[in-house]
């Protein structure tokens, strides 16, 4: 039996083909996003970029974003089936395949924080409830993206330490009209205004760093987990780059509230090879 795993994002989809007594095989391709690709683009995608390495599956497990509702799920259903042929496909959201990912068979909240930021109530086998999310303007609370935007306002507003605004003017270009051609002129401006919280690496230990983290941790706390009501009783696990690199800032905001911290992992294919590899 061979598996293919898909965890697709807005910018790129990582591949995993896993098969009993055998190493996964890797690989990478564009985002795949049914809501704004037609199963032409999709299927051409796919065999440029996957089948040189993945030629054949016997069953795949597909987690997407826009994978949600009956049009975009046949949509990507075709499109896969067009390149590895009438085999079994389940298509699914990004959030349940995280949800899988992180707490496996058994209840508990999942959360994202990479880019951007999401949750659910999970009950082990799909989602039973979710706080809805409203994106990079409105929401995305404790995500890369969100601090990207208070490291710039903070920068352009003159809030930033002195070490901090040295080091940005170091690794980008600062000048007001390239931040702003940037994000108000460019594609993926939310990636862009992500990868600002490259700071949080190189001042780890920093109190301003730390300040923002825990504030924007518990800011998605407060207005995501906390309203599913589980109790310490409900592990609360996370997935993602924000959560993965902070895990002491996360578990030290989940101790305040009296959550019980779960599960972190970096990327979803982390705990879904784990969770469709009891298939084999």
């Amino acid at each position: 039996m061979k598996i293919l795993l898909a965890d697709s994002g807005s910018t790129k989809t990582e591949w995993c083909l896993i098969q009993a007594d055998t190493t996964p095989v890797t690989t990478h391709s564009a985002g795949l996003n049914p809501f704004y690709h037609t199963v032409d683009t999709i299927a051409a995608e796919i065999t440029e970029n996957v089948t040189p390495d993945i030629p054949a599956a016997d069953r795949i497990y597909f987690y997407g974003a826009g994978c949600a509702g009956e049009e975009a799920i046949g949509r990507m259903t075709a499109a896969l089936q067009k390149v590895f042929g009438n085999i079994p496909v389940e298509v699914d959201s990004d959030l349940l395949g995280a949800a899988r990912a992180i707490c496996g068979h058994k209840e508990g909240v999942a959360c994202i924080l990479g880019t951007g930021s999401n949750s659910c109530l999970y009950d082990g086998k799909s989602i039973a409830d979710q706080v809805p999310v409203l994106g990079f303007v409105l929401g995305d609370e404790g995500s890369a993206g969100s601090f990207g935007r208070k490291i710039l306002q903070a920068y352009f507003y003159r809030e930033m330490p002195g070490e901090l605004r040295a080091w940005l003017e170091e690794h980008y270009d600062m000048a007001r009209p390239a931040i702003l051609d940037a994000v108000y002129k460019k594609p993926h401006f939310n990636t862009f205004v992500a990868s600002f919280t490259r700071m949080f690496a190189e001042f780890a230990d920093h109190p301003w760093v730390i300040g923002m983290l825990q504030e924007g941790v518990g800011e998605f706390l407060a207005r995501h987990v906390i309203k599913y009501h589980t109790g310490p009783d409900v592990p609360v696990g996370f997935v993602g780059s924000v959560a993965y690199h902070n895990q002491a800032v996360v578990r030290a905001a989940l101790a305040r509230k009296g959550l019980t911290p779960g599960n972190f992992i970096k990327t979803p294919m982390e705990g879904l090879r784990s969770y469709h590899g009891e298939e084999l």
